[in-house]
């Protein structure tokens, strides 16, 4: 009996491990890691500058004409790209449904808000289908439409038959013109709305080209064209164009004066050869004078420049022995200076503003205080 009963017991164990392993519950199945984030190769590179020296590591991404960094460039995009499908994988109908709602609720041609300059409303557009948008304007006298037509791409009225928009840069087709690559810097239209300059990106060659269109005709001027251009002011009330170019370490130190409809070579105003000295210049807003700004790490100048006679010269109208950050504007008579330079020897942590009249002969020029934060202490 004894052996019976072990025997028996054997064999019920044998069966409960039996049963056991047939209905033993699924170990829940454990989530995968996430991907890794790609690692881009890092080369280390020391620049100097104004004394200060540091360490890049990836300042070879910005090498567009280096064969070789492009193509490990086009191998990180790859790997950024991928890893962004995995990660976002589980949420792929969430996004679908997200952009369908998004979708739904947008007009087909997006479009910035109108910007009125003088009789025009101005904005950008984007059409359907296409990457890039176009620059339009509309007259503000025809505002009654525009207020008709909710958003701007209604371009055409169809109760009074009047087209009321006017496309003036299609950068779809300025992307043709440079490869498929469209990216503008600057953008100034003339005062008198005849012209348009601006600059866009020439990543083959990795520097800003300057065109200039006339709003008219929508066609290109034959001059100015010029590379490197970093600065653009409009002078003789959009008859002249004054750029600056900087040089092959993109430092601005050229100035040119280029009359529309001119065959007459550009004039060159300004050139600085100093290799601490960089330019920068910019219309007062009633469109008077350009000014021209020159710095470095230890002083800073502001010139003037005659708008209605652009090749008259520039006049010395502020300095100081520090690196300064100052706008100059016109308004009746007066120059109106911005600043936030060191007073009687101290530096400040603040801006001020002065006042000084166009025409005042004294030497050095004499500048009020109009405005200072001590006013209110």
């Amino acid at each position: 009996m004894r052996h019976l009963f072990r025997f028996a017991a054997v064999g019920r164990r044998e069966i409960l491990l039996l049963l056991r392993r047939k209905y033993r519950q699924p170990k829940a199945a454990t989530a995968p890691s996430p991907p890794t984030p790609p690692k881009p190769p890092k080369k280390p590179q020391k620049f100097s500058f104004h004394g200060l020296t540091w360490e890049d590591e990836y300042s070879w991404m910005s090498k567009l004409n280096d064969k070789v960094a492009m193509r490990h460039m086009d191998v990180c995009m790859e790997q950024e790209e991928k890893y962004t499908e995995a990660v976002m994988s589980d949420f792929e109908k969430l996004q679908n449904k997200l952009q369908f709602e998004m979708a739904s609720r947008m007009p087909f041609d997006l479009s910035t808000p109108p910007l009125r300059w003088g009789p025009w409303l101005y904005y950008r557009r984007v059409e359907e289908g296409k990457p890039y948008p176009v620059l339009c304007r509309r007259l503000a006298s025809l505002n009654d439409e525009f207020l008709l037509h909710k958003y701007p791409p209604a371009g055409f009225d169809f109760a009074s038959g009047k087209r009321i928009e006017q496309k003036l840069v299609d950068y779809n087709q300025e992307a043709e013109r440079f490869g498929g690559f469209a990216y503008e810097e600057l953008s100034e239209v003339s005062p008198n709305h005849q012209f348009i300059a601006y600059t866009m990106y020439d990543k083959d060659n990795d520097y800003f080209k300057l065109s200039v269109r006339n709003l008219n005709s929508g066609s290109l001027c034959s001059k100015p064209q010029a590379d490197w251009v970093s600065n653009l002011a409009w002078a003789k009330d959009g008859q002249a164009l004054l750029y600056v170019v900087t040089d092959q370490k993109k430092r601005p130190y050229r100035i040119y004066c280029s009359l529309i409809g001119s065959t007459d070579e550009d004039a060159l105003l300004l050139e600085e050869s100093d290799e601490n000295v960089h330019i920068n210049i910019r219309n007062t807003k009633d469109f008077q004078f350009v000014t021209v700004n020159t710095f470095t790490t230890t002083s800073s100048k502001v010139f003037l420049i005659n708008a209605a006679d652009p090749l008259s010269g520039l006049k010395l109208v502020w300095e100081c022995d520090s690196l300064a950050h100052c706008i100059i504007e016109h308004h009746q008579g007066y120059l109106y200076l911005f600043t936030d330079a060191p007073r009687t020897g101290q530096s400040v942590d603040y801006h001020y503003l002065l006042c000084s009249p166009v025409n005042d002969p004294s030497n050095p020029r004499k500048w009020e205080v109009v405005w200072d934060i001590t006013f209110f202490a």
